[in-house]
């Protein structure tokens, strides 16, 4: 642009330098903040880790039956997948992939660090995963292209037979296996299911209400009258039948190991990341991600103020 230009000119592209500077500010000081976490975490221990903000190291464990990915039908612990479609573009212009379907498996899975396990809940995670095929095809069946070309590998007649003719899809999986490596930071809590911290008289509360569902059961039992009625010796008796039965349930929950989870934390500003690498690498790769941003603000801020400048508004 000249400095003949229309003022109005000036305005739009300040304004859009100006919003570019403000998003890149944004994202410097949310990757600033990860890197922060990531290196002065100390990493804790499944067995004895606080309850609260955590960060754990270890390897997925698989203890069910695996999970089965949409795409390549491969066992995993956890999948992610995206379908593109190619779109030509109008005349001279360049086509573009446009997604047409994607979708992130949200069902829990292991990570053991040798001292115990973990449930890790990835729904909502900023997650990387170790493992990424990605392969081309002329329709949406992706198995059929997936395993006449296994490796996921794309070469140049590759593309050009399947994506030569008619429309061109491309298919990307990401997969967690078991026995990869796993770096999780988030909302660690022990027993999950309560079971450990209930009262025996929330136990015993529980046993009742189940027991009244069937108050005939209940007459034939404790009516020793024969009056059709639970009097309030009789009703003393199945208190004390409930009480016992909760004190066993109790001690049978104390014999239980420990069940532990880790998910995204409920409080706004802190991150659930689960990573591939180990800390060294992840917070590299953080600290590249707030320069490059840091970079992006600077360029982004100094064309913003030449513009500015350029439309009299800071004169």
């Amino acid at each position: 642009m000249s400095a003949s230009s229309d003022p109005s000119e000036f305005f739009i592209w300040a304004s859009v330098f100006t919003a570019g500077a403000l998003f890149c500010l944004f994202k410097t000081r949310k990757a600033f903040k990860k890197l922060r976490l990531i290196e002065d975490m100390p990493t804790s221990l499944i067995r004895s880790a606080s309850q609260g903000f955590t960060e754990l190291v270890g390897v997925g464990k698989l203890l069910a039956e695996p999970l089965v990915s949409p795409l390549t039908s491969l066992p995993c612990l956890w999948w992610r997948y995206n379908i593109e479609r190619y779109e030509k573009g109008d005349g001279d212009a360049a086509g573009a992939w446009t997604s047409v379907k994607r979708q992130t498996s949200e069902m829990p899975f292991n990570i053991d660090d040798g001292t115990g396990l973990c449930q890790v809940f990835p729904a909502g995670a900023e997650l990387s995963s170790r493992h990424k095929h990605r392969w081309y095809g002329n329709s949406l069946n992706p198995n059929q292209h997936f395993l006449s070309n296994p490796s996921g590998s794309s070469t140049y007649l590759n593309r050009l037979a399947l994506g030569g003719f008619g429309r061109r899809y491309r298919f990307t999986e990401y997969l967690i296996l078991d026995g990869d490596p796993l770096y999780v930071l988030g909302h660690f809590k022990t027993d999950a299911t309560g079971h450990r911290t209930l009262s025996v008289d929330k136990v015993m509360g529980d046993i009742l209400s189940h027991w009244k569902q069937d108050f005939g059961a209940l007459l034939e039992q404790y009516d020793t009258n024969s009056d059709g009625e639970l009097c309030l010796k009789e009703w003393r008796q199945v208190r004390a039948a409930a009480e016992k039965s909760a004190l066993k349930q109790q001690a049978k929950y104390s014999t239980l190991p420990a069940e532990h989870s880790i998910r995204k934390p409920e409080g706004r500003g802190l991150p659930f990341i689960i990573g591939h690498t180990e800390q060294t690498k992840l917070s590299r790769s953080f600290g590249i991600q707030s320069i490059a941003y840091a970079l992006g603000f600077l360029g982004s801020g100094s064309i913003s103020a030449w513009l500015w400048s350029a439309t009299g508004w800071l004169n």
